[in-house]
């Protein structure tokens, strides 16, 4: 039985209730509107401030929330980060159990990809570790007659579309979801706090749909965000936030309420689709954050690291290999060379050593999504800034998909494989990339949370 604004509050690693906690899902489109009975949540309190291993730990009791000031100013010793979920379940056949199954296993794979070279160094620890906070059930009690969407009435449709997406993600944002997410604010018991409360508390830091896409419905982004600007001193500009903090923007009429300050995510999990999928979703947000120019010290190094700065360090009339259109696109003569096919123009790039590629191309990719590719070639990817930067004296080593096979029992579907591989190499909490002034670098999770 299911009872509208009444939310599952789960804690620890995932869930501490009857129902358990694991990760998985794909982005995409959207499922369709739905209509159905809410799931309710208790209160939910803050992570201690805490620390291990001589540092700290976020949220803490200081710092709670995203974008806190606390986080630029305990960027370095921060070792370990835990950001709440608010699960949203709208799949009419699959009960919150059955999401919690895979919800905890894209935290796992999170964790395991959150291990700054995991795949050489077994004592790495992990730096996220994702808490599933909250498990709201949207799902209809009784479908309508008729219905021919999997997902609920309560699934918010745009009718008509009025932009990109037809989800309606504003209504997110407002009282009628606030009921729906039945999330008391611990200091005023009886009171439903709405999104935005949620996250200028602290208590949600970002929000997983978990949905169908399989029959034709409302369209969504694999994930959108919200997320402020700052200068060279990491501190925030006093300007509106980017509304293109994901896989895309939120549409123009998509309000978002000024008393939503802080960044948030909203990511979409498929629920007929696996851990992979959902990595390469969070994956491209990744990029856009990391190209965007929003935290000026992230832009200066995630391009080179991507695969993004192909004009610039080898003359081509293109930034990436996303330009690619047609099957084997690129090839590889030797493994310090590649050939491409763009646009009807060619060439080849000799001597090429790949740095750590992007979502869609391997180190070795030939093609988008190419990840199962045994040839190998050159890569500083594991070196990456640790003598120079690249080109520039990083050592480099032959990688293939033999490099990343190992992940395909966490995260089997879309580039999960690779993508596990790819987190483990971005410089993390371990500090042995240098930056341009050859100090340790920072860390690289933390500005997700900025």
């Amino acid at each position: 039985m299911r009872f509208a604004g009444f939310a599952v509050l789960l804690l620890a690693l995932g869930c501490s209730s009857e129902e358990s906690a694991r990760p998985s899902g794909s982005g995409g489109k959207g499922g369709s509107s739905g209509g159905g009975a809410g799931g309710s949540a208790g209160s939910g309190g803050v992570a201690g401030s805490g620390g291990s291993a001589g540092g700290v730990e976020w949220p803490n009791s200081v710092a709670p929330a995203t974008s806190d000031p606390w986080l630029a100013a305990n960027h370095d010793a921060i070792v370990k980060m835990r950001p709440r979920v608010l699960a949203l379940n709208f799949v009419n056949a699959r009960p919150n159990s059955e999401m919690l199954a895979l919800l905890q296993k894209i935290t796992a794979a999170i964790r395991e990809a959150s291990r700054p070279h995991g795949d050489r160094d077994a004592s790495a620890a992990p730096f996220l570790e994702y808490q599933i906070a909250y498990a709201v059930d949207l799902r209809d009690a009784s479908p309508p007659s008729g219905w021919k969407y999997e997902n609920s009435t309560l699934y918010p449709r745009e009718e008509p579309v009025e932009g990109q997406w037809g989800f309606d993600y504003e209504r997110l944002f407002t009282a009628e979801y606030a009921a729906l997410f039945g999330i008391e604010d611990p200091a005023a018991p009886g009171k439903k706090l709405s999104l935005c409360e949620l996250s200028e508390k602290g208590l949600v830091h970002e929000v997983w749909i978990y949905a169908s896409a399989d029959v034709p419905d409302a369209s969504a982004a694999e994930v959108l965000g919200i997320q402020p600007r700052y200068d060279e001193g990491f501190q925030k500009y006093d300007v509106d936030l980017n509304r293109c903090a994901g896989n895309g923007c939120f549409d123009v009429e998509d309000e978002i309420p000024a008393s939503c300050t802080r960044t948030l995510r909203i990511g979409f999990v498929n629920a007929t689709r696996g851990v992979g999928c959902y990595m390469e979703s969070l994956s491209h947000g990744i990029e856009t954050i990391g190209k965007s120019d929003d935290i000026p010290y992230l832009t200066r190094y995630f391009p080179e690291f991507g695969g993004f700065d192909l004009k610039q360090r080898h003359g081509l009339p293109f930034d990436s290999w996303y330009a690619c259109a047609d099957p084997d696109c690129l090839s590889y003569p030797t493994t310090s060379s590649v050939t491409w096919k763009v646009g009807g123009q060619t060439g080849t790039v000799d001597p090429y050593i790949a740095v750590c590629g992007n979502v869609h191309f391997p180190p070795n990719g030939r093609q988008h999504y190419d990840v199962t590719n045994p040839a190998q070639v050159k890569s500083s990817c594991r070196a990456y800034r640790t003598a120079g930067g690249p080109g520039s004296g990083d050592p480099d080593e032959l990688v293939s998909a033999a490099d990343w096979k190992q992940n395909e029992s966490l995260a089997g579907d879309c580039d999960g494989p690779f993508l596990v591989w790819w987190w483990q190499q971005f410089p993390g909490a371990n500090r042995v990339a240098k930056d341009q002034d050859g100090k340790p670098m920072k860390n690289w999770w933390p500005f997700l949370f900025y």
